[in-house]
């Protein structure tokens, strides 16, 4: 009869252990878009996760700390990690990178767009935005967020400009403008739950209104 084979004990691999931060994270966040950040507790969410609360409080130290994590590492992080690999992937493209720059605009707009839309996303904003009274440092996270997506508009803007697509007096301001149109005007929606943004086919009228709104303020003419 073979020998049976020896568990290995103690703390998990390397790699056992980034996939176990990953599942803490994604049941975490399930539990207090479920709960709120009252209602949930490390127990409940170390239950939930299959995993012993020494696992949890060893990474978290409490139930703040893990709250803060969900953000800065779940929400946060994931979006800007996504949203850097969207852009490699839309740079790579050489039909779209030989375009007009409007319509590399156009692209980049729709994918920030589209990602806002996500169940998860959605509910997580929604949940910052009742907590961020307790947590405000974690303002400075869904900045970064947003600032990673002017950053790309910036820089197509200005490629636009020099091209002669867009006036030259539009000012700093326009990436700004872009962003409060096709991201915080429908997430403020999205949190209401109000009706316009509720359907994919509402969703992609109000993208369409708010680029053709964006373009006709922007456009030489």
């Amino acid at each position: 009869m073979a020998p049976k084979t020896a568990h290995r004990k103690g703390r998990p691999d390397l790699q056992g252990s980034l996939q176990l931060d990953e599942h803490l994270m994604t049941t975490a966040a399930k539990i207090f878009i479920e709960h709120g950040f009252e209602g949930a507790s490390m127990d409940q969410i170390a239950a939930a996760a299959g995993a012993g609360k020494q696992s949890l409080y060893r990474r978290y130290a409490n139930k703040e700390a893990l709250f803060k994590a969900v953000f800065t590492n779940h929400l946060a992080r994931k979006q800007i990690e996504r949203w850097d690999g969207e852009m490699a992937a839309f740079e790579a493209n050489e039909t779209v990178a030989a375009g007009n720059p409007l319509e590399e605009l156009r692209e980049i707009a729709r994918t920030a767009f589209n990602n806002l839309f996500e169940t998860e996303t959605v509910d997580l904003f929604r949940l910052f935005v009742g907590e961020q009274r307790r947590f405000p440092d974690l303002r400075d996270e869904m900045q970064q967020v947003v600032q990673t997506f002017e950053d790309e508009i910036t820089e197509r803007l200005r490629s636009a400009e020099r091209q002669g697509l867009f006036r030259k007096d539009v000012g700093q301001h326009a990436a700004r403008n872009l962003v409060a149109l096709v991201i915080e005007g429908p997430l403020f929606q999205a949190l209401l739950g109000l009706p316009s943004v509720d359907t994919p086919a509402k969703r992609c009228a109000y993208f369409d209104a708010a680029w053709t709104t964006f373009v006709d303020s922007m456009v030489s003419r």
